[in-house]
């Protein structure tokens, strides 16, 4: 095993230097707030704008001056994503300010697809990264080929059972629809839409998911919604597993439903099964492996004339599987940040360092099964007392971060280390520092920072410094010389 993983490693990387571009370095979402708008592509309404003191992303605008209220937008990281294998996303939205005299429209969605086309008798427009789905209660993904949408919905058209429900939208490979009802239905000059709802997928709330009209001049805003979608690739030959939570209880300052927590949807899916499923972009894949396949994530919405606007508030997006990102080392003081979704790992050098040749770290974040863990590389080590983090929203998988380096040429070279490093000369180490949220009992007292060297194998030291357990996302620190792999782990039986 050990074996395999260093082979791996090398082929990656050198495919990283064959290939040179996305998906295999992909920038994972995190967006706590929308301050940075980096790595999105906005088409159509979208943009960035301020909603009660917070900087949030706002899919559409609602009541516009001179009226013409009628847009719609959709947002994609700028970088594929690994869907394949799994992934959890969590999303915060919020839908505010309608137009007083009207029923509030249309509501969001999050889109993954692989698109090459769009129905412009819909009134959709463009493919892949600017693929704009239609309007006319089309949430903003209409019309988008290829593509699978967990729609939340305001609005009742024709197609739609309620005027406030949740649905799981894709007619695979074809173009997709908001319909939910069996029949022919117009959207834009397309008078032939039929339904995309897979499984019989929808759900009606209790609440409002949007702004409450209960009568003429009388609307109040939407509450803040929270959404877990989690999609769990199949083992063997069955089936995978498709989950939406919508505003469920949460593990306290997590972004993870508590334990027990039924989903407000969940279906059999196969995200890339040849019948029914997406075709994805299998850029950099062993054509073996039918977990690795890649498509754009964005958000859709839109808004007819009686507008609403609609606001995203935080957004993040975490595959299961091998991620790899790519950055030009800062200089010292400078932290070098690796976002993997729901955790991350960064790299500060020292006052003084400086990188003049551009050298670029590679940090590769590799899923292990804890148990897996344990038996293969702690096992018959000084530290077979602990065990491995399990980080949330990874699918319950702990995290290896294996770190190479690569000159400007992509040529394979070793990272720059810090010989002076030494427990006397804590401020001559490189801080290496993982976030993350558990439900593991770590604690300051318990936590270690272990690093193996060389990668792969099972020579681990403990580099650990410190753990803050925040508010939100715990932080690990540990002081190294220099990198290969590392893992947060704890001591079991201490607290």
């Amino acid at each position: 095993m050990r074996s395999a993983v260093r082979f791996l490693i090398f082929a990656l990387i050198s495919a990283v230097a064959l290939v040179g571009v996305a998906p295999l370095l992909a920038q994972q979402i995190r967006y706590e707030d929308f301050s940075s708008i980096a790595n999105l592509q906005l088409n159509g309404s979208s943009h960035q704008a301020t909603w009660q003191g917070l900087q949030v992303l706002r899919l559409t605008d609602g009541p516009l001056p001179g009226g013409g209220n009628a847009q719609t937008a959709t947002t994609y990281s700028t970088y594929k994503q690994q869907v394949a294998a799994g992934f959890t996303g969590w999303i915060e939205f919020q839908m505010h300010n309608p137009i007083k005299c009207c029923a509030p429209a249309d509501g969001v969605a999050l889109i993954i697809q692989n698109s090459n086309a769009t129905d412009g008798t819909m009134g959709a427009s463009g493919s892949g990264i600017s693929a704009l789905g239609a309007g006319n209660g089309g949430v903003g993904y209409a019309g988008i080929n290829n593509s699978l949408a967990i729609e939340f919905d305001i609005f009742g058209d024709p197609w739609d059972p309620t005027s406030n429900h949740v649905a799981v939208q894709s007619c695979g490979q074809n173009f997709n629809s908001p319909v939910h009802l069996p029949g022919d239905y117009t959207i834009g000059n397309n008078h032939h839409v039929e339904s995309c709802l897979i499984q019989q997928a929808i759900y009606t709330p209790a609440t409002k998911i949007g702004p409450n009209c209960p009568g003429f001049n009388i609307c109040t805003n939407g509450p803040v919604n929270q959404v877990v979608i989690e999609y769990t690739a199949p083992q063997g030959q069955g089936s995978g597993t498709l989950s939406i939570w919508l505003n469920p209880p949460l593990i306290p300052d997590t972004h993870t439903p508590k334990p027990g927590t039924p989903p407000t949807i969940t279906l059999p899916y196969t995200i890339n099964d040849p019948s029914y499923g997406l075709s994805l972009d299998r850029l950099g894949c062993n054509p073996t492996d039918q977990k690795c396949g890649y498509a754009w994530v964005g958000l859709t919405a839109s808004q007819p004339s009686n507008g609403t606007a609609q606001d995203i508030l935080q957004w993040e997006f975490t595959p299961h599987n091998i991620q790899i990102i790519k950055k030009v080392i800062q200089d010292g003081g400078i932290p070098t940040t690796f976002p993997f979704g729901a955790h991350e790992m960064d790299t500060t050098y020292p006052s003084g360092f400086q990188n003049p040749d551009n050298i670029s770290m590679i940090v590769q974040a590799t899923p292990w099964d804890p148990n897996t863990f344990f038996k293969q590389r702690l096992l018959g080590t000084q530290f077979a007392n602990e065990a491995c983090v399990t980080y949330l929203q990874t699918g319950g998988q702990c995290i290896v971060y294996s770190v190479t380096c690569q000159d400007q040429n992509h040529n394979p070279v070793t990272c720059p280390a810090e010989p002076l490093c030494s427990p006397q000369q804590l401020d001559q180490c490189i801080d290496i520092q993982s976030s993350f949220t558990t439900n593991d009992p770590i604690t300051s007292t318990n936590a270690d920072f272990l690093e193996a060297d060389p990668i792969g194998s099972n020579n681990w030291t403990s580099i650990f410094f410190s753990y803050d357990p925040h508010d939100y996302d715990g932080v690990i620190s540990g002081k190294g010389k220099g990198f290969s792999d590392i893992v947060a782990t704890f001591q079991r039986n201490k607290r």
